[in-house]
């Protein structure tokens, strides 16, 4: 009884030990099927679905901004969120529709004169789970 009970106490430490090689392999399957964010940017507008005049600070008398992301890897038809802050601010959230394999899309802002200052575009998945933070100003 004694090398019964000591035989399954090794076979418990060497099961514990070592990880079984499929383990590895889900989560490298885990991590493939993630979303992933190819191309996110602030531009000035937005033509034959591209980003036009990429930047960080825009001016006011701009008018209209765009955030435009690009995503490959898509798993499957799936919801983002661009979540536009004006100065610390919730403004606005946009829901967005991707589709697989890749696909990019894009939401806009109207300015005004008050929206001077700091602003950001958390894209976030379905989830809320962070997929990138972009950072950009309005000034004069």
């Amino acid at each position: 009884m004694r090398n019964i009970t000591r035989n399954v106490c090794w076979l418990f430490i060497v099961a514990v030990v070592s990880a079984p090689p499929w383990t590895e392999f889900r989560q490298e399957a885990a991590a493939a099927d993630q979303l992933k964010v190819v191309r996110a940017v602030m531009c000035e507008s937005i033509q034959q679905y591209e980003p036009v005049n990429p930047a960080v600070v825009f001016s006011i008398a701009r008018s209209r901004i765009s955030c435009f992301t690009e995503f490959d890897r898509i798993p499957e038809k799936t919801y983002i969120h661009h979540k536009w802050y004006r100065r610390d601010s919730l403004i606005t959230v946009k829901r967005l529709t991707i589709n697989p394999p890749r696909w990019s899309s894009f939401t806009s802002v109207q300015l005004r004169d008050a929206d001077k200052g700091p602003w950001r575009v958390e894209i976030t998945d379905d989830n809320d789970n962070p997929l990138r933070t972009l950072r950009f100003s309005i000034t004069e």
